[in-house]
């Protein structure tokens, strides 16, 4: 071999060994929302794994899922559009709008496997994200066990994006026997009634949540055995907030903000934590970016991977979040947006009576929110408990919350006068964001009125 082959060779291996695709890792987590992690600020949830990720890598603040609910958040993702654009709006929709496809097959493209395991998709609704090369390594509905995900990485001869779909925290919860916290030690949800029933029911969650974190931590046990840790991007989201009023269901902060941690070794700086706006329909654009790919300017998503390196600060100036309802449990459509420190919602029918799974279901079954009937019979005699249930059960035609100061969307500004140029402004946005993406106000059934209703 002459010198001038040998540098050639040499030049070539090293700048193939600079260019190895990084191996793809993402744990979805299902109903956990943003404040239930020590990683967020919430010590009473013993989550070790997501506070790994957090101080080994960045923390985004203000991530949104495009829809508080399973099938339309999932379907944005995949698809990298907005629910009107893509055609999933209402929980249990299945039938994307004609042309629209999966972002799953830029990742092929780019010469990746790809792997799921566990709830990636909702439920039996894997036709709108499905592509045939993807490896369906747990049948798409069963819960998630790593035994076959395992098999795969000791074999494995190609970059892999490899989502693990975990069904922590959906109900049903743990029991309540199993739990490790005690209920003197939960924190009450903000919003929400204390009675004993309420605080048993929130150690199930927790326990719920901590079957998450070890998730992750099997996951990562995995990397280090069979993958390169350095060239390994390992991320954890989840798709809405927690089933439980005023999160998921709704566009309140705790239904519609999502944790997003992602660590990558000598790219992402340690211990960052972005205030970076960024929506679900971004993640996969991002990571395509990341493999090596493109996606169509034409979606809705846009890749944020300058700032997971550190190259840009902002993204997003502003977040729409829709909201149509799950068939008959939740029919209450509402649209929101936010600008800066500033959310608007928009209720379209406040003259509905707002339900969710948790009110509607009276048989004691595993699902049901077990609690229900403590703030029910607490409701007949206190007034606090019979707020808390008037403000479930009913919306005003518009809500405007600061968040720099009412993080918890607890004071209703639409109604004040200091504040009638802002509303003005985010109203236009959210009906004028309407008429673009050719929203047709539809319900996802019968509605319930409240005038048929006896409030608290």
């Amino acid at each position: 071999m002459t010198l001038k082959t040998l540098i050639l060779s040499l030049t070539f291996t090293i700048s193939t060994f600079a260019e190895k695709k990084p191996d793809i890792v993402i744990v979805i987590g299902d109903d956990h929302g943003v404040y239930h992690s020590s990683a967020y600020g919430s010590p009473e949830f013993h989550t070790p794994n997501m506070q790994f990720l957090a101080d080994n890598g960045m923390k985004f603040n203000k991530a949104y899922i495009a829809s508080p609910s399973c099938a339309p958040s999932r379907a944005a993702l995949f698809t990298g559009l907005m629910p009107y654009n893509n055609g999933i709006v209402g929980n249990h929709e299945k039938k994307l709008k004609p042309g629209v496809k999966s972002l799953i097959p830029k990742f092929i493209q780019q010469g990746y496997d790809v792997v799921f395991a566990g709830k990636v998709a909702h439920m039996n609704e894997v036709a709108p994200y499905w592509v045939d090369d993807i490896q369906d390594l747990s049948g798409g509905t069963k819960p998630l066990g790593l035994n076959k995900v395992e098999k795969y990485l000791a074999n494995k001869d190609k970059p892999v994006l490899l989502i693990l779909g975990c069904k922590w925290p959906h109900r049903p919860w743990p029991n309540a026997t199993t739990a490790r916290i005690k209920p003197s030690e939960v924190k009450i949800p903000e919003k929400t009634f204390d009675t004993p029933e309420t605080r048993s029911e929130l150690t199930r969650y927790v326990e719920a949540v901590e079957g998450v974190d070890r998730t992750i931590g099997q996951t990562r046990d995995l990397i280090k055995k069979y993958l390169d840790p350095e060239n390994t991007l390992l991320m954890y989201t989840a798709d809405h907030g927690q089933a439980w009023p005023f999160g998921k269901w709704s566009l309140y902060e705790a239904g519609v903000r999502t944790p997003i941690l992602v660590m990558w070794p000598k790219k992402i700086q340690k211990g960052v934590t972005s205030e970076a706006m960024v929506s679900w329909i971004d993640l996969i654009p991002t990571l395509v970016d990341i493999a090596g790919g493109e996606t169509s300017k034409e979606i809705d998503g846009k890749s944020f991977r300058g700032i997971l390196e550190g190259k840009d600060t902002e993204h997003r100036d502003k977040i729409f979040v829709t909201h149509k309802g799950d068939t008959n449990k939740n029919v209450y459509p509402c649209r929101s947006v936010r600008v800066g420190n500033f959310k608007y919602i928009y209720n379209l029918y406040p003259d509905l009576y707002y339900t969710t799974h948790m009110d509607l279901i009276k048989k004691k079954t595993a699902i049901t929110n077990l609690n229900w009937a403590s703030w029910v019979k607490a409701a007949q005699t206190n007034p606090e408990a019979a707020a808390f249930l008037r403000a479930y059960h009913s919306r005003p035609k518009e809500e405007l919350y600061n968040l720099s100061t009412d993080l918890h969307e607890k004071v209703n500004l639409a109604t004040n006068p200091e504040y009638k140029e802002k509303l003005s402004e985010l109203r236009k946005l959210v009906k004028e964001r309407m008429e673009t993406v050719g929203d047709d106000k539809s319900l996802s059934a019968k509605p319930r009125y409240l005038k048929d209703f006896q409030l608290p």
